[in-house]
């Protein structure tokens, strides 16, 4: 065994020592990368969300201004409905059921304005199965019957409404008073909630019923179910007569239903139940600004008075 000189020896504790200073600095680079790495991975992780909030509430800001945009044209289109209500109103009856007006275009800059005009007194008024005073209106409750039996629905249905809109807790049918609102309905859509009015049946008689305008039904818009309706003699040819005479020459006063083949007797029946010319209208106007929609659906009557109005 050969044993380095003092001088040797010295010679190899300073190696050593330079070894482990060597591998000291290397540990400390590798940590300083370590936390130099750690430090750029979370700050790029907060500069992506930050980025992404912005994205975010820059996207929020943009669709709440489109959405405000939209609001206050479609909210323009009922002011524009009216104005052309009230032209029409100067007519001296109404023959069209539903009327979009030609303002349905692009304007250039992604906005689109749809507007639609119905006429209500072309359906069945549901709310005038009941008086104001509660007591019930057995012509109107026979007229739902009539309709209800047209759409091959059982006619029955019409008492379930009844009992959900009078005041009263004095079921015409067994459980038809249960959770009733015992009131008018303010919106068709209420039918909804009655028993025994599922989607399909409300989707079949939605179209011919309004809960709006005077209960009088205008024959130059009522469509075949609600002419029908109109009297227990009524028949479907007979309803069909009267569409095929106001095609050619709408009714300009009640009495003139009269001079339609077979409705001689039955037209004097009618008189106070029909008219010619709408008072009642509904309005919807759609309008869209870069994709986003908003609606406004409102009824009013020819003085201009609102009944109904919801924004969606």
């Amino acid at each position: 065994m050969i044993t380095p000189g003092v001088r040797g020896q010295g010679s190899w504790v300073r190696k050593q020592h330079k070894l482990a200073s060597c591998n000291k600095s290397s540990g400390q680079n590798g940590s300083a990368l370590i936390i130099t790495l750690l430090l750029i991975t979370i700050l790029t992780g907060l500069v992506v969300d930050f980025v992404y909030e912005v994205y975010i509430d820059s996207s929020s800001l943009s669709n709440w201004g489109n959405a405000q945009r939209a609001s206050f044209i479609a909210k323009s289109g009922q002011a524009i409905s009216a104005e052309f209500i009230r032209e029409i109103n100067k007519e001296t009856y109404t023959d069209k059921r539903e009327v979009e007006l030609p303002v349905t275009q692009d304007f250039g800059t992604g906005v689109i304005l749809i507007i639609k005009i119905e006429d209500e007194n072309a359906r069945f008024n549901v709310n005038s199965l009941i008086y104001a005073n509660g007591l019930e209106n057995k012509d109107a409750i026979s007229s739902l019957k009539k309709l209800l039996e047209y759409l091959n629905i059982n006619p029955s249905l019409a008492l379930a409404i009844a009992d959900w809109i009078d005041p009263d807790s004095e079921p015409r049918l067994y459980n038809s008073e249960n959770l009733a609102k015992n009131d008018f309905l303010w919106s068709i859509d209420e039918l909804r909630f009655i028993e025994g009015i599922d989607k399909n049946i409300f989707d079949k008689i939605s179209p011919y019923m309004t809960v709006s305008g005077n209960s009088i039904v205008n024959i130059n818009t009522a469509e075949l179910p609600v002419l029908v309706s109109l009297d227990n003699d009524m028949t479907e040819i007979l309803a069909k007569n009267i569409i095929d005479q106001r095609e050619s020459y709408p009714f300009e006063a009640p009495g003139n239903v009269q001079n339609v083949s077979g409705m001689e007797t039955i037209g004097q029946r009618l008189i106070g139940k029909i008219t010619v010319k709408a008072s009642n209208y509904r309005i919807t106007t759609r309008a869209t600004v870069n994709e986003i929609t908003r609606s406004i659906e409102s009824v009013i009557d020819s003085s201009d008075r609102i009944h109904f109005w919801r924004e969606g």
